[in-house]
């Protein structure tokens, strides 16, 4: 029995909790799978799964030499990390999840720059605003904007990024520009649905929250960017999304005296005592571009 093919596949099992999902993550076969289970067991004389006719779980020896071959493997990662770093590029495939209009206007442009540093590593990336299991699928990383939900994954922030509430110079030019929060409710609002449905401004310590109402809700940002741009109406989007229409004029930012709040860009990977090469080269670049002085004011893709 090969000892560490044998842990990196227990390891599988138990974070799939499934023979054969972690047997397609591994790319080998079922019966490989289970026969290595087979083996470890036997070498240990323990019972380290519990199988059912649904899933696969640890036992109380599982969860221990689960717990313990994480750190031992991801140490054995780093040193030979390590010691291949200064004449060897971060080699394999680097899976990731980026959200659908950051990963299309930001990190596809940035790409090129990024595979010409690296040019060893190969990337898998699923553009999704859907929150993938990062374990239970088989990701290195992910990236996500916006509140994060309490899990056992490291959520590293990587980047602020401001709200502006925008109109195009037709809109406001057919119905006139808010002077205050208050009158965005007299305006045709566009809405975001994945978000919370008040919009929430600060201008010292006073705060004031409005619901707004309009012709046209949707889930995609890029698009109700595009409708804005189109004299259909106000929105409130991260610059990330809205800096471009911004720069040249096709969008004008309003209430300028009023904060309306930031999002964070965050790196959500499994936690682990080391991060792998290929993942903290990935973080690394990420960080060098996007917190670069003015970036999401005035810098492009």
């Amino acid at each position: 029995m090969d000892q560490i093919a044998a842990m990196r596949t227990f390891i599988k099992v138990v974070e799939c909790q499934s023979f054969t999902r972690a047997a397609a993550q591994l790319g080998i076969s079922v019966a490989m799978t289970s026969k290595l289970m087979q083996q470890l067991e036997e070498s240990l004389s323990t019972r380290l799964l519990s199988r059912t006719t649904r899933q696969v779980n640890p036992t109380e020896a599982g969860q221990f030499y689960y717990q313990r071959s994480q750190a031992l493997l991801a140490e054995l990662e780093e040193t030979h990390s390590q010691l291949t770093h200064n004449n060897q590029q971060p080699q394999g495939t680097l899976k990731l999840a980026v959200p659908m209009d950051f990963g299309y206007l930001h990190l596809a442009p940035a790409l090129p720059r990024f595979r010409e540093r690296f040019p060893e590593l190969k990337l898998e990336i699923e553009y999704s605003d859907r929150r993938v299991a990062l374990v239970e699928e088989g990701f290195d990383l992910a990236l996500r904007i916006g509140n994060l939900p309490d899990s056992s994954l490291v959520a590293r922030p990587l980047a602020n990024m401001r709200l502006e509430v925008c109109a195009s110079p037709g809109y406001l030019a057919r119905h006139g520009t808010p002077q205050q929060p208050e009158d965005l409710k007299e305006h045709d609002c566009l809405i975001y649905t994945l978000t919370q449905p008040d919009w929430v401004m600060h201008r010292g310590d006073e705060r004031q929250s409005v619901r707004p109402q309009g012709p046209l809700r949707a889930n995609n940002g890029v698009a109700l960017t595009r409708a804005a741009c189109d004299d259909q109406g106000i929105i409130l989007q991260p610059t990330f999304i809205v800096g471009e229409a911004l720069r040249e004029g096709k969008l004008v930012s309003l209430l300028p005296e009023w904060d309306k709040g930031e999002v964070g860009l965050y790196a959500l990977y499994p936690h682990r005592r080391f991060v792998s090469a290929k993942v903290r080269c990935f973080i690394e670049f990420v960080q060098e571009r996007y917190l670069a002085p003015h970036y999401w004011d005035n810098g492009t893709p």
